[in-house]
């Protein structure tokens, strides 16, 4: 009775509970749990063992080499321009005549002997406004046969037209009067430019002083910007202008160019757009010449026997055809379809301007600027261009022919 008592006094509710019954449920929900994971865990690892992984790489950056077929700087040239074989030669120098003729006398003294002497036949008539002692038994007269004049031989001096190129004068020239093709000497061939006007064809000038250099023995060279109001205008004796625009001389640069041209000076003067009819290019060059000369300024033909032709070729049918047989389109009169045909604008001759007997001014509307500018085809337009530099440089009264007045004397 006293142990039954006993244990019942210490039991708790924790005593209900069958701990083998709970023992074997939890160890079914263990291995249950463990099922689960391990299957979760393996079905897990065999998508990713399984599944194919696309990478995207990123491309790297690439250079892509582009060969442009070159392009050309200068146009096809057709005809193979002929270099002209450099000539070496001496410069001859002719020995100076003596201006006095030299004799020997002797004169007798005691004690030294025989002494040489000279008498000089000449006689100098020089005040230089000091007195000159003459020693006893000597006679010196000198004469001299230069008159006291701005001439200077060139010959006496050995001067040479090389010697004169030092950038002062423009131009120097000796021509045989016995050979036309005979001259030598050195030129500067400018372009014209002024305040509203800029010339057309840049290139023309220079294709034209590469013509003159192979044609002839004259050293041509092309001159810096000549503007028209600049003073060193009356230094050149040859000018160039072409213009295919419209301009307009200020009053200054019409009376300077009107004063150049009286005064020995020589332009050539060319209608860039040959083709128009009157156009801006042809009135502002006519209107120019009017401005500068006034009532001298007599637009005539040049006519085909004239020395501009023959100064150095010969062109006995007159000026070459230059940028004006261009064709153009003109419309048939009467055509009722309105059709077009191409006819040739031919000009038979070149326009001159003279004063006091001498040309001063070539007016051509055959665009012989183009025809300049151009790499080929244009042989008889550059020699004609060569016949007029020749001639503005050896007619009577031009600026050349003025410089080297001063420099040659009569022989």
């Amino acid at each position: 009775m006293k142990k039954e008592h006993v244990s019942q006094r210490f039991r708790g509710a924790s005593d209900a509970i069958d701990m083998d019954r709970l023992e074997r449920e939890t160890q079914k929900l263990l291995f249950l749990g463990l099922v689960v994971a391990v299957s979760f865990h393996a079905a897990l690892g065999s998508y990713f063992m399984f599944k194919k992984t696309v990478v995207n790489v990123v491309k790297p950056p690439t250079m892509e080499l582009v060969i442009r077929r070159p392009r050309m700087t200068k146009p096809f040239e057709f005809k193979k321009k002929r270099i002209k074989q450099r000539e070496y030669k001496k410069k001859e120098i002719v020995q100076r005549k003596p201006s006095a003729d030299i004799k020997t006398k002797s004169i007798q003294q005691t004690l030294l002997g025989t002494v040489a002497s000279y008498e000089f036949s000449t006689k100098m008539e020089i005040d230089t406004g000091a007195g000159v002692i003459v020693p006893e038994g000597l006679s010196i007269g000198m004469v001299t046969t230069r008159e006291p004049e701005k001439q200077i031989s060139m010959k006496e001096e050995m001067i040479s037209l090389d010697d004169l190129d030092t950038g002062q004068f423009k131009a120097m020239v000796i021509q045989d009067p016995n050979d036309k093709q005979s001259v030598k000497g050195f030129v500067y061939i400018a372009t014209l430019w002024g305040a509203q006007l800029e010339p057309a064809y840049k290139r023309a000038v220079i294709h034209l002083s590469d013509a003159v250099n192979r044609y002839t023995n004259i050293r041509s060279k092309v001159d810096k910007h000549l503007f028209i109001d600049s003073r060193k205008l009356f230094d050149t004796p040859f000018v160039f202008l072409c213009v295919d625009s419209q301009f307009e001389l200020t009053d200054i640069e019409a009376r300077n160019f009107g004063e150049y041209l009286m005064k020995g000076g020589f332009a050539v003067l060319d209608n860039g757009r040959p083709q128009d009819e009157y156009g801006a290019g042809e009135a502002s060059l006519r209107k120019m010449l009017r401005d500068c000369l006034g009532n001298k300024a007599k637009f005539l033909p040049i006519p085909n026997n004239h020395p501009v032709y023959h100064s150095f070729f010969d062109f006995e049918e007159g000026p070459p055809n230059g940028a004006e047989i261009n064709f153009s389109k003109v419309t048939v009169p009467g055509d009722i379809n309105k059709r077009s045909t191409t006819m040739p604008k031919q000009v038979l001759y070149l326009e001159g301007i003279t004063a006091e007997d001498r040309l001063v001014a070539i007016y051509s509307d055959k665009g012989y600027g183009i025809k300049w500018a151009a790499d080929s085809n244009n042989e008889p337009q550059l020699r004609i261009g060569v016949n007029m530099v020749v001639f503005a440089l050896t007619q009577e009264g031009s600026i050349a022919q003025q410089k080297m007045d001063v420099f040659s004397s009569v022989q």
